[in-house]
Formats: C-alpha cells, structure tokens, sequence
C-alpha cells in the first residue's frame, strides 16, 4: 500500500510526508503518480473544500482506496465522518477519517482565496462571544485570522493504528 494525496496549500502535504515517514511507505500526489502504483491500494489524503474530500473521485477511479483522511481547517467533530462518506459514495469497506490541518489565506491564489475570504469571516463569527474554546476551535480561530496548522504526528495516530490492523 502506497500514500497518495491531493494538497492545495501544503498542510496535506505535510500529513502524507509524516504518515510515510511514519509507515516506511512512499507517499505520491495523485497529479504525478507512478503508472506502477494504478490499480493498486492506497491511502488516501485530501483537503476538505465545501463538504467533499478533493482529489477523492479521481483516486477512487484510478486505485483501490483503502482508507481516506480528509483535511480540513475546522476542528474535528464526530458528525464529519459520516457526511463525507455520503457526500462522496465512500464505501462501508473504506476507512475515513478527519484530520484538522492548517489554513493561511497567504497560501491561495485566484478564485479561491476571494470564496476564502468571505468563507473566513463566516468562520470566525461561529466562535464570536464564545469564552471557553477548545484548543482546536482555538486553532481554527487563529487560522481565520493569522493563519495556523495543527498539522502533527499525534493527529495521524488512529490513522497509524488502523494501518498497522489492515
């Protein structure tokens, strides 16, 4: 089993990087994968845009997905799993999971960081006059703002336990 992953503005990237680190498997981005590794199972990791895991359709097309972490910027909540799965026809068979990641609107370019830059201001006012934040609504307060990750090591270990199982 290989890592291949679709990133936008790196903090996928950088999880595939530590999960093959982490696994002693290659990692690929789905735009330049080896003919080699077609029709063969894989990890897969995405950036979350609008509710679905980009670069998901393609790789399910091209290879036999296993398992697909989805990152996002929002922090994790148990009622994103099953939504990407229905969203995205994601069989009962492959494993999902999510994975809160990092957002710098320095990091995007065209369209995209003009939908962001609306899509940020919406964001942040989900956590206006709320007190207590978790340190992962905290993170993605700050992203908002001035740009955060919480891309890590520990975030990849129920990924690393389900691999070593599989």
């Amino acid at each position: 089993m290989v890592i291949v992953y679709k990133s936008n503005s790196g903090y996928t990237k950088e999880y595939a990087k530590l999960l093959s680190d982490a696994l002693d498997v290659p990692a690929y981005s789905i735009d330049y994968l080896p003919e080699v590794h077609k029709g063969k199972d894989i990890l897969f990791l995405g950036w979350v845009f609008a509710g679905s895991v980009v670069g998901y359709k393609k790789a399910a097309k091209l290879c036999n997905v296993r398992c697909v972490c989805a990152v996002g910027m929002g922090p994790p909540m148990s009622e994103l799993v099953p939504g990407f799965r229905a969203k995205m026809s994601i069989p009962a068979g492959v494993e999902v999971f999510y994975l809160q990641g990092g957002f710098d609107i320095n990091k995007l370019k065209g369209p995209m960081k003009l939908i962001m830059k609306i899509k940020v201001k919406e964001i942040a006012g989900r956590f206006a006059g709320k007190t207590d934040l978790s340190p992962e609504e905290q993170a993605t307060l700050n992203m908002t703002s001035v740009g955060d990750s919480c891309v890590s090591l520990e975030n990849l270990a129920p990924v690393i336990d389900w691999y070593k199982k599989n």
